[in-house]
């Protein structure tokens, strides 16, 4: 186990399950129910710009960093700052 790299897919939904669990809400099945269950989240704690469409959209880079551009390394990277922001929201 390599104890200083970025948490893997796996552990970032577990993460995201047992922050459900803590808060007493069901993991979402679909990304529509995730989509609308953060945004009830981010309501619920006063978040600036709870819905996406309340948030600016960033610009697509050339090189992507996606599966498809041969690496995942950027849905990671998104993925852990998002796990972040929520684990500090449920506080």
């Amino acid at each position: 186990m390599n104890a200083g790299a970025p948490p893997t897919g796996r552990q970032i939904y577990a993460l995201a399950a047992a922050l459900c669990e803590h808060a007493g809400k069901e993991f979402p099945e679909t990304r529509g129910d995730a989509s609308s269950l953060i945004e009830k989240l981010r309501r619920e704690l006063g978040h600036p710009a709870p819905a996406l469409e309340d948030s600016a959209r960033r610009p697509r880079s050339r090189a992507g960093g996606g599966a498809r551009a041969g690496g995942s390394r950027g849905t990671e990277k998104r993925a852990r700052a998002i796990a972040a922001e929520l684990a500090r929201e449920l506080r």
